[in-house]
């Protein structure tokens, strides 16, 4: 029985040395399951524990089967066992670099850092699209995904040192490493106020209702909308780094920022959805960066398709917007004048009426069971 490892204490010194190790992806034709049988088997076909990604206290990957001698390719080599790379942003940028801190300790020992694939859809193109952005975190070795299982001549295995929900501040090195190469080759370049907006993603993405409206209103006071999906990462990078202030609905991008800002700017994370999310983005942004993150939960009501049974990152937002002024004012985000109404009952009506037209499905309010 495996339990998850605390982040709490120093970690530099948990990195295992293998000879021989089978690295194992999960199957080809399989589905995107939450939870895979991927990792890696030491040379007796022992699955090594810190091959484990945790989410608390949950495993994202299990042991895998030994494969047949037949499947199995060799590499030849030293290289550092990453863990399962995402498709998704926010994911990818949580739990795929969570061992990264571990690549300047291990300068000059290996070849080059070894993903698996979350699942198998286009495992190639993934490390492409991500490619330049790991370079931009300051790793300047090769970076592979394993699509076969590999029999590697020598492999390190480090714990993870980052991930999502309470795993969040990170162990001491993980940090020490986001601080000292987290985007430092890119110049700060764009607004000084800009709003992270979600406004432009594509339908099936959650987000809070009213959000031009808010767009609208920050604009007033200066703000610049950014559409993160619209930049390449280096654009993004140089946009965060340049704000004073940002503003942000909670979402993947202020991940992103809790990488490569800096104590001197303004955050303030708005919560779309149930969960507290913007009090873990929040700490992550502190232990990061020392940036004092302005939260604010004026969460009303979460929309959710009607199909569904619960808020999740498809649902959208009914939030506050006197509450919203009121923290944004407070936090010095703001100047402010008259004090943001809330929605009227004719109003909400007729947003979520163009929700389900956009959406292509109704959506319904979500009661507690």
């Amino acid at each position: 029985m495996f339990t998850a490892p605390s982040l709490d204490q120093p970690i530099v010194d948990n990195t295992v040395c293998l000879k021989g190790a089978l690295v194992i992806p999960p199957p080809k034709g399989d589905a995107n399951r939450s939870v895979q049988k991927s990792g890696v088997l030491d040379a007796d076909g022992n699955f090594v524990e810190n091959s484990i990604t945790w989410r608390n206290t949950n495993q994202i990957n299990l042991e895998p089967a030994m494969p047949d001698a037949g499947d199995i390719v060799d590499l030849e080599g030293s290289y550092m066992y990453a863990g399962p790379l995402f498709g998704h942003f926010g994911h990818f940028l949580v739990e795929s670099i969570c061992r990264f801190w571990a690549v300047d300790h291990l300068k000059g020992k290996i070849d080059g850092i070894a993903f698996v694939p979350k699942f198998q859809n286009r495992p190639q193109h993934v490390v492409g699209v991500f490619r330049p952005l790991i370079e931009m975190l300051g790793v300047d070795i090769p970076v592979i995904n394993i699509e076969d299982p590999t029999r590697v001549e020598t492999l390190y295995v480090p714990q993870q040192g980052f991930g999502m929900f309470e795993m969040i501040e990170g162990a001491p090195e993980f940090r020490d490493w986001i601080k000292s190469k987290g985007g430092k080759g890119v110049a700060p370049q764009g607004d000084k106020k800009i709003y992270v907006s979600r406004s432009a993603l594509p339908p099936a993405r959650g987000s809070m209702l009213g959000e031009k409206r808010l767009e609208a209103l920050l604009e007033a006071e200066g703000y610049t909308a950014f559409h993160p999906q619209k930049h390449n990462f280096e654009e993004q990078i140089a946009a965060y780094k340049a704000a004073t202030h940002i503003i942000s609905i909670d979402g993947s991008p202020l991940h992103m920022a809790a990488l490569v800002c800096d104590a001197n700017q303004k955050v303030a994370c708005i919560a779309r959805r149930a969960g507290n999310l913007d009090e873990i983005f929040a700490r992550q942004l502190k232990a990061f960066q020392e940036i004092e993150t302005t939260t604010i939960s004026a969460l009303v009501q979460d929309w959710i398709p009607e199909q569904d049974n619960r808020p999740s990152r498809v649902s959208f937002g009914e939030v506050d917007f006197g509450i919203l002024y009121d923290r944004l004012k407070e936090g010095g985000f703001i100047s402010g004048g008259e004090r943001w109404a809330p929605f009227s009952d004719a109003d909400l009506a007729e947003l979520v009426e163009e929700l389900a037209v956009a959406q292509k499905v109704g959506f319904k309010r979500y009661v507690k069971p």
